[in-house]
């Protein structure tokens, strides 16, 4: 528009400013010349006029917008600012929206491959541990039943038997061990450990000292026996069966002798003195129990149990019974259990193996439903049957997994896993030479297993300390783990043992 006005602008003043050329010009030139020019200030006016309405329209256009706006109430524009804002956010959420969509789905996708891949290696691990390696046959849970009801009725008889004599009296029965922890060895006939607790008989006490002979392995503890007052506290040594102050009139009259004239030597307990006496009465009370019209009991010589071979025409089991003393109403005794081939008869040994059945019970019920860690322990229990290497010592590296691994982390999936470290944790403990003991000085047990405060703030033991003063056993132990590994890698591979 601006330039069209500049030319009409030159055209005007061309018009105004344009002289005559020669003044001797003819009339009827000079008409044509005033009719001209005439035409031109017509055409002139005319112009002008569209110029001014075209300015006027220009104008007019932008008086209409500044008056809309001025015509607007501030709260109107902010409201149309409002708007204008929320819909720049509902745009950029339906973008968001739309892409996070497509991340889901995406995501759907990937944990669909994740499930189907998991689902595949299940079964390639199901393949494996189910159908790939022999597992042992035995049914331990049936047999660990079978096992506690037996020693059950025979606790029950017997006691019924030495109501009113001065013998040990017999607690519940507590099953131990790997068949009541749900592992076996393959090869090797399960045999089901029982141990009895043992409490003194009226009149007497027992009071645990320990042996503080360091050449002897492991905390060794006696049983000495007492006898106690059992006269009125105003009167002592009036009651007549008092065995502290009358015990040749409590002899006379009950026909019974004390517990210290019976199962002990120089006032201690005697381990092999109270085998024969439990073997004795086994045999007297079989006949009683409902067991015997089934089944056929053998008795087995040993000094420090008593074992019994129950078979009938379809099977047989062994089970060994054990003797102890709780300490201070723990889940830690002292029993019978040997300690080397020349274990004194007075020396009782503490054990810690019903803390540690009582630990994986505690772990069955925390672990998965399809938890690897059984299966894991007894691969290498099976792998080590009849080598010369201590299946305890896997054991506790398992236990000591199990108490720092999530136990998440021990379902079926991660079996192979687990089981490198467990190879592993082994492999570094003989080449330190150092594995601590499980139970003694450990503080990060569950609360339901109940440990004595000496026990507890023990210094854990090492389980290698002989692999430090013996070279000859650390090279063999170290053979021990190469011949470990190697077999567990034919048994993966082809399933053989």
């Amino acid at each position: 528009m601006d330039s069209w006005v500049f030319w009409f602008l030159l055209l005007q003043s061309m018009v105004q400013y344009l002289q005559p050329v020669d003044d001797g010009l003819d009339e009827v030139t000079c008409l044509r010349m005033e009719a001209r020019a005439k035409l031109q200030e017509q055409e002139k006016i005319r112009l002008e006029r569209e110029v001014e309405q075209l300015t006027l329209m220009q104008s007019g256009t932008s008086w209409g917008g500044d008056l809309l706006w001025s015509a607007l109430q501030p709260w109107q524009v902010w409201a149309f600012a409002g708007l204008l804002v929320l819909l720049a956010v509902w745009f950029m959420w339906r973008k968001r929206s739309h892409k996070a969509e497509i991340s889901d789905e995406k995501e759907k996708e990937k944990q669909k491959e994740e499930e189907e891949e998991d689902e595949i290696w299940a079964y390639d691990l199901r393949w494996l541990l189910d159908e790939r390696i022999q597992w042992p046959v035995q049914d331990l849970q049936t047999g660990c039943n079978r096992t506690m009801a037996l020693i059950d009725n025979f606790t029950s008889v017997i006691g019924r038997a030495l109501t009113g004599t001065f013998y040990p009296v017999l607690q519940q029965a507590i099953g131990f061990g790997s068949a009541f922890e749900g592992w076996t060895a393959r090869g090797e006939e399960v045999v089901y450990h029982v141990l009895i607790p043992l409490s003194p008989p009226l009149g007497h006490t027992f009071h645990l000292e320990r042996d503080n002979d360091q050449q002897k392995p492991g905390r060794n503890f006696r049983v000495r026996v007492k006898l106690e007052c059992s006269c009125p506290r105003e009167h002592p040594g009036v009651n007549l069966l008092c065995f502290l102050h009358h015990p040749d009139v409590v002899r006379r009259r009950t026909q019974q002798p004390n517990l210290l004239d019976s199962l002990c030597t120089s006032f201690f307990l005697d381990v092999q003195k109270i085998v024969l006496w439990f073997c004795a009465l086994v045999r007297a009370s079989w006949r009683c129990l409902p067991q015997s019209r089934s089944w056929h009991l053998v008795l087995l010589a040993s000094t420090r149990s008593c074992n019994l071979r129950l078979n009938n025409d379809q099977e047989s089991f062994l089970i060994k019974v054990l003797f102890g003393v709780r300490r201070h109403a723990s889940d830690i005794f002292i029993t019978s259990r040997p300690r080397g081939a020349q274990t004194p008869s007075i020396m009782w040994p503490e054990t810690y193996a019903v803390a540690e059945t009582k630990f994986f019970r505690h772990m069955a019920r925390q672990a998965p439903q399809d938890s690897s860690h059984i299966k894991c322990l007894q691969l290498l229990a099976c792998v080590l049957a009849h080598k010369d290497f201590s299946i305890h010592s896997v054991k506790t590296i398992i236990m000591r997994l199990l108490n720092t691994i999530p136990v998440s982390r021990w379902h079926r999936r991660y079996f192979l896993l687990q089981l490198s470290d467990a190879l592993e944790q082994l492999r570094l403990s003989l080449e330190e030479k150092h594995l601590e003991h499980f139970i003694l000085g450990n503080q990060r047990l569950p609360e339901e297993i109940r440990l004595p405060q000496d026990v507890r703030r023990a210094k854990p033991p090492n389980l290698f300390h002989g692999l430090v003063q013996d070279p000859a056993a650390h090279s063999q132990a170290m053979q021990a783990y190469l011949d470990l590994h190697h077999r567990l890698a034919r048994v993966l591979a082809y399933g053989q043992f």
